[in-house]
Formats: structure tokens, C-alpha cells, sequence
């Protein structure tokens, strides 16, 4: 009972306050000019910051329904008030790419280190659980002892830092960052409820996130009122990144329900890196672009990739670790066969464009 009331208070709150992030963020600035750049879809200038509404409400229904607030969820919260902080300057004032990964990296080692927000272990696909090297370091800050395993530490960064901007390279077309992490979530959300994690605290947080991407989602699905912006997009990354550790899901059920965003994200920096571009530099080359060049409505590739990220959601929860192993390469030879199969209907378009 309590987690649909979590899922409902979550989205009722968000849905009622975005309107006025809206206002506040037209007031401050906080918008995107289409005019900006070619890729840009819109026609006409929209509010950024609605992940302000997403993280406000996710806040007030937690504190409200946790029973107790566990260290690594005050872990979770400063974390994701840090990258939501320098992801609403940028949407403001636009800031240098190289400032916001040094903020998401300062983020993502406070969690790991001042909270134990770490991956300890990592299960090989034959079943057996690996221990990693138990490098530990000891030393004070401010009074305070802190030991931590750097290895331990050093995955978790790259983890949380990665699904920061996996989930920000999504926010190109309506509905999809929104949407894809509300997934994101549910799947969460019932790995912890299962018998094999059995995680009540995350199973609430993670619904709570759902409900409040939900509520966002009334406003940001096609035709979009107002966008989620790189404030939204970090803390909603930073956060899933984070419950996927606590869950449990680690790194094979989270790289399935998010593995077609990952994989874009991955080939949009090697990309990027092969034409001596910054990887940075924004670019139509997403795939939820691509999507759009071959003929599909924002609606149809948003649904599309929804469908995919469900799909794979479901077997990185039902499977095996093998099953989770074939499901990763499934779903890299499904993405091979989305670039190509979209690119060659693009080509075609052109050629009856002509």
C-alpha cells in the first residue's frame, strides 16, 4: 500500500509544481532556443529546468513515507542536489563541459566515499561472485575517519558519472529522458521488491523517482511544454545510477533497461572522438534522432525505444546471469541492426526527398 502512495503522491506533486518551474525558469532565463543550433527540433523557445519539479517532489514523499533515513540515502540526496545545482546554472547561464564533470565527479565521490555508495562485488556470467581487491584506504577529513577500497570506489564513480550523462544525451527529443528513467525505476522497483534482493527502502525511493518522472512526463510528452533540462537529466541519472547499487541490479540489469541509451551515449563519444570533435559536442547523431531522419514521429521513436528499454528491463530482472550475459549481446547486435537498418531508410528518404 504504501508504494502506491508513494507513486501517486510523487506524481501529484510533481505534476502540480512543474507549471510553476516553468514560470520561474522563463523569469530566470533557463531556456532553449531552437535557434541555437541546427539538430534542435522545437519550433519556438521553451522553459528548461522540469527536473527541478522531478527532484522537489521526489524529496517531499520521501522524507514524508521513509520510516528512517539511512546514511546512504542522505548519500543520494547530496549527490543529486549537486548535479542538479550545475545542471540548472547551465541551463541558465551555459557552462563549460569540463565544470560540470568535475562537479558530477565531486558528486559521484561523495556518495562513494563520505557515504559507502560503492560496487564491492560484481557476479561473472558463470554464476560466482567476484570479490574485488580489498585495497583499502584509511584517512580524516575535518575529524572525521574515512576508509574506503579505492577499486571499489573508482567503479562506482565511472558508474554514476556515466549514467549522468547517459540519461542527459536522451533529453533531445520530448518524453524520452523522462520517460526512459521512469522505466528505469519501475524496473528497479521490482528487482528490489523481489525475494532475491528484498530491499523495502529502495523499492519506495525508486517508486517515489518513478511517480515524480511521471508527473513531469504530463508536461514534457510530445507536444512538450517544458523540457527537462540538463538539471533534470543529472539528477535523474545520478539517482538511478545510485539505486541501481543499492538494488542490487549493479551493472547487468541496470545496462539492460538502459542499454540502448548507454550503447548511443558510448558511440556517440567514440563518434565524436574518430571526427576529432570533443566529445562534448552535441550532434544528430542519437539515436532517437536517427529515428526521426528515417521517417518516424517523435512519438513513434519515444515509444520505440520505451518498448526496447521494457523489454530488456524484464529480462535483466527475470534472468539468469548467463540469461543477463546473452541479453547484453542481444541487445548490442539489436543496436548494430537499429543504426544501420535507420540509416539505410534515411538514405532512402533523401533519395525521394530529390
Amino acid at each position: 500500500m504504501i508504494y502506491i502512495i508513494g507513486l501517486i503522491a510523487a506524481f501529484v506533486i510533481s505534476a502540480l509544481i512543474v507549471p510553476y518551474v516553468k514560470k520561474a525558469a522563463i523569469k530566470l532565463g533557463a531556456v532553449d532556443n531552437p535557434k541555437e543550433a541546427k539538430r534542435k527540433i522545437h519550433k519556438k523557445v521553451m522553459a528548461r529546468g522540469g527536473g527541478v519539479a522531478i527532484f522537489i517532489a521526489f524529496i517531499i514523499v520521501c522524507f514524508s513515507l521513509l520510516p528512517n533515513f539511512p546514511k546512504e540515502f542522505v548519500g543520494l540526496l547530496i549527490a543529486g542536489t549537486m548535479v542538479l545545482v550545475v545542471g540548472l546554472i547551465d541551463d541558465i547561464r551555459r557552462l563549460s563541459p569540463w565544470v560540470k564533470l568535475v562537479v558530477q565527479v565531486a558528486a559521484a565521490l561523495i556518495a562513494a566515499i563520505g557515504f559507502g555508495i560503492t560496487i564491492s562485488n560484481i557476479t561473472n556470467p558463470f554464476g560466482n561472485t567476484i570479490v574485488l581487491e580489498q585495497t583499502t584506504n584509511q584517512f580524516s577529513v575535518l575529524g572525521l575517519d574515512l576508509s574506503f577500497n579505492w577499486i571499489a570506489v573508482l567503479l562506482a564513480v565511472i558508474w554514476m558519472v556515466g549514467m549522468t550523462n547517459t540519461i542527459n544525451f536522451l533529453d533531445g527529443i520530448d518524453g524520452l529522458s523522462g520517460g526512459v528513467s521512469a522505466i528505469a525505476a519501475g524496473i528497479i522497483f521490482l528487482l528490489a521488491i523481489s525475494d532475491k534482493v528484498s530491499q523495502p527502502n529502495t523499492a519506495l525511493v525508486s517508486i517515489i523517482l518513478m511517480g515524480a518522472a511521471l508527473g513531469f512526463l504530463v508536461y514534457n510528452f510530445y507536444p512538450a511544454k517544458i523540457f527537462n533540462g540538463d538539471s533534470g537529466a543529472y539528477c535523474l541519472g545520478m539517482t538511478l545510477g545510485i539505486l541501481a547499487i543499492f538494488s542490487g541490479a549493479k551493472l547487468a540489469t541496470a545496462a539492460l533497461v538502459l542499454g540502448l541509451p548507454i550503447l548511443d551515449a558510448v558511440w556517440a563519444v567514440f563518434r565524436r572522438l574518430i571526427h576529432k570533435k570533443s566529445p562534448f559536442t552535441a550532434d544528430r547523431g542519437h539515436l532517437h534522432y536517427l529515428f526521426l531522419d528515417a521517417g518516424f514521429s517523435q512519438r513513434q521513436a519515444v515509444l520505440s525505444i520505451y518498448l526496447l528499454c521494457i523489454i530488456f528491463g524484464l529480462v535483466g530482472i527475470m534472468g539468469t546471469t548467463p540469461q543477463k550475459i546473452i541479453g547484453i549481446v542481444v541487445l548490442i547486435v539489436v543496436m548494430i541492426i537499429l543504426l544501420v537498418g535507420l540509416a539505410v531508410l534515411k538514405k532512402r528518404r533523401s533519395k525521394k526527398a530529390i
